[in-house]
This record gives C-alpha cells, sequence and structure tokens, in this order.
C-alpha cells in the first residue's frame, strides 16, 4: 500500500534580495524565512540566490546567444524555481537598480 503513495512534492522557492549590503535588513529577512521554513514548512525549500556577481544589464556582455557564467547559473536557479520570494528595500518609491536588472534578466 506505502508504494502506491505519491510522495509529497517540494516546492522550490527562489528567495532574492534587493540588497547588495551583507548587513542588509532584506538579508536578514530572507535569512529568518529559510531557517523557519526549514524548522516548521514540511515541503518547502527556500534557497538564497546572491545577485552580486550579475553585472547591471548590458547587451555587450551577451556574445553569440551567450551570457556571462554569473547571469547563466542565475537564469538556470530562476527556470528551476517554483516561486519566488522578494526583499528589497524602497529607493526612490521602487525597488532598487539590482533588483531591476535581476528581472530583467
Amino acid at each position: 500500500m506505502e508504494a502506491l503513495v505519491a510522495a509529497k512534492p517540494v516546492i522550490n522557492v527562489a528567495a532574492l534580495c534587493g540588497s547588495l549590503r551583507k548587513g542588509s535588513f532584506n538579508r536578514s529577512l530572507l535569512r529568518s524565512a529559510i531557517a523557519i521554513s526549514k524548522e516548521s514548512i514540511k515541503g518547502m525549500n527556500i534557497e538564497y540566490i546572491d545577485i552580486s556577481p550579475i553585472p547591471f544589464l548590458n547587451t555587450d556582455l551577451e556574445v553569440n546567444g551567450a551570457f556571462p557564467p554569473p547571469v547563466d547559473s542565475f537564469r538556470r536557479k530562476i527556470a528551476t524555481a517554483d516561486s519566488f520570494l522578494f526583499a528589497s528595500p524602497e529607493y526612490n518609491f521602487s525597488v532598487t537598480g539590482t533588483s531591476i536588472t535581476s528581472f530583467l534578466l
């Protein structure tokens, strides 16, 4: 009978922080969410994706349809996510430029 019971799917969440500062309150919020979910939410995996290695949007860096390695790595992680968790400081009534760059990729 146990063989007939399907395994509960894991929800993969990509966590993105709009601040590059290591001591950012937004990054701390994401770390807390990751810790809490590990303790109390079965079937959810939150992965923090560091956007600091991603260069500012510059189409000159795209050569023959290939992106720089940090961009390729970021895109692969985003493509495998089922959901997204954003934490970003307010900047001039919007999100930060680093957040916008990651959204455009």
